[in-house]
């Protein structure tokens, strides 16, 4: 029988593989106009996403960004709601991104032990491949602090709560899935383990990426031994006991 959260691990699959596979068919289906709105968009979320990479969110204005995806700023607005709305823009990419990494973890895993542990390295090839995106998610604490002084979610804040969820979903089914299938200890909770899992692997690279390959080098370690051997670690505490 099929439980809430694996449908949701289904529903990421099938939007990345429609995505990766048939998404130059899709625009087609697309009207000009259509297509001329996604591309403004992305141009204007680009832009926003290397002015904020660079100096902070707090720091770029929307004038900035403008400038910088050489549109006006009235068409900027025409798009985002305001600043805090474009933000959840990019960090909305910047999850899908991410989300699209682990749902190849999730496809050749062959256990749900297995899959959580590819998981963990996925979220590490992530971290290497888009270092100023990953910088990115940690600004996200900010905008949780200017949140809660709105009464309501912007457009893309709501967006991306959305992919938000469905990635913790996703990692609460494949703990379910392992607990199932004998790969995952049963006396953890599925859904808060997930919040837990993220929450240490978030911490563990953030802490990496601040210190560089200072770290590794001052105690002499190999960066790519060493995480694996923390991710080894993190994954051996949902084996069976």
């Amino acid at each position: 029988m099929y439980t809430l959260y694996t449908i949701s691990i289904q529903s990421i699959l099938i939007v990345y593989l429609t995505v990766k596979y048939y998404g130059n068919k899709f625009m087609k289906k697309l009207s000009r106009r259509e297509k001329e709105k996604q591309m403004r968009e992305a141009a204007i979320i680009s832009a926003a996403e290397q002015l904020f990479s660079i100096y902070g969110y707090a720091n770029v204005s929307m004038d900035q960004i403008a400038k910088k995806a050489d549109f006006t700023k009235r068409t900027i607005y025409q798009y985002f709601q305001d600043k805090d709305d474009l933000f959840y823009g990019v960090i909305t990419k910047t999850f899908t991104q991410l989300a699209a990494y682990c749902g190849k973890a999730l496809q050749v895993g062959k256990n749900g032990f297995d899959k959580i542990r590819l998981s963990f390295f996925a979220f590490h090839s992530f971290h290497r491949d888009f270092p100023a995106a990953f910088k990115l998610m940690n600004q996200i604490k900010v905008m949780n602090k200017v949140g809660t002084k709105k009464n309501q979610a912007t457009p893309k804040q709501k967006q991306f709560q959305e992919v938000d969820t469905r990635m913790f979903q996703a990692i609460a089914a494949t703990l379910e899935e392992g607990q199932r299938d004998g790969s995952i200890r049963k006396d953890i909770d599925p859904a808060e383990s997930s919040y837990a899992l993220a929450f240490i692997t978030t911490g563990f690279f953030t802490q990496l990426a601040e210190t560089g390959e200072s770290f590794t080098k001052n105690l002499k370690l190999d960066p790519d031994k060493f995480i694996k051997n923390a991710i080894g670690l993190l994954s051996d505490i949902l084996r069976p006991r």
